[in-house]
C-alpha cells in the first residue's frame, strides 16, 4: 500500500510542479504585456525597427499574416487611419507573422495594398507569442506616448475600426478627440 501511495504522491508533485511552471510562464507573458513595451525586428528591406525608438508617438501594432482573411479586411482600414492621423502622432506598425518560407509573399502583399506604414517580420512568432500566446490574428496592441500598453485587440469584425479609432483619438488627445466621441465610438472604454 505504501508503494502505491508514494507513486501517487510522486505524480501529484510532478503535476504541482508543472502547474507552477505554467503559472510562471503566464506571469512572464503578463509582465511583458504590462509597462514599457519594446521589441526589435527587421523590416521588409532588412532594416532594424525598434519599438522603443517611437516613444512620444501613439503606436498601433497589428500582427497579421498574408493568409489571414480578417487581416486583409482590417489592414486597408489601418492604412487609411494611419494616413489621416500620422501627422497628429499616430504610428501603425504591421508585424507579418508568416513563416520564413513565405517571406517572398510579404513584400508583394504590402505593395499590392499600398501600405505606407512600416512592416516588420516575425517569422518565428517570438514577438507575437510574447503578447498573444493563442496566436489569434489579427491581433493589435495600442501603445500610448509613454510606451505603455494601453489596450489589446483580438480578431477583427466590421465596425471594430471605429472602436479602435475612438481609443486612438483619446490617446492622441487634442484636436479631434471630441469628433471621435461624437461618432459613437466612446463605448470602447469599457474594455480597458
Amino acid at each position: 500500500m505504501r508503494h502505491r501511495d508514494s507513486r501517487v504522491w510522486g505524480r501529484c508533485r510532478w503535476i504541482g510542479h508543472a502547474m507552477v511552471i505554467g503559472l510562471l510562464a503566464l506571469g512572464v507573458a503578463a509582465a511583458a504585456a504590462a509597462g514599457q513595451q519594446d521589441f526589435k525586428l527587421k523590416d521588409t528591406d532588412g532594416n532594424t525597427f525598434r519599438l522603443a525608438d517611437h516613444k512620444g508617438e501613439v503606436v498601433y501594432v497589428s500582427f497579421w499574416a498574408t493568409w489571414c482573411v480578417p487581416c486583409r479586411r482590417e489592414l486597408p482600414l489601418l492604412e487609411s487611419m494611419y494616413t489621416e492621423l500620422k501627422d497628429q502622432g499616430l504610428l501603425v506598425v504591421g508585424v507579418a507573422t508568416d513563416p520564413a518560407a513565405n517571406k517572398s509573399k510579404i513584400k508583394p502583399f504590402v505593395n499590392q495594398y499600398k501600405f505606407s506604414f512600416p512592416t516588420v517580420l516575425d517569422p518565428d512568432n517570438n514577438v507575437l507569442d510574447t503578447y498573444n500566446p493563442t496566436r489569434e490574428l489579427p491581433y493589435g496592441l495600442l501603445i500610448d506616448r509613454a510606451g505603455n500598453l494601453h489596450k489589446t485587440y483580438a480578431g477583427y469584425r466590421t465596425g471594430d475600426e471605429e472602436l479602435l479609432r475612438a481609443d486612438i483619438m483619446k490617446l492622441l488627445g487634442g484636436t479631434s478627440g471630441t469628433e471621435a466621441a461624437g461618432a459613437g465610438g466612446s463605448g470602447a472604454a469599457g474594455n480597458e
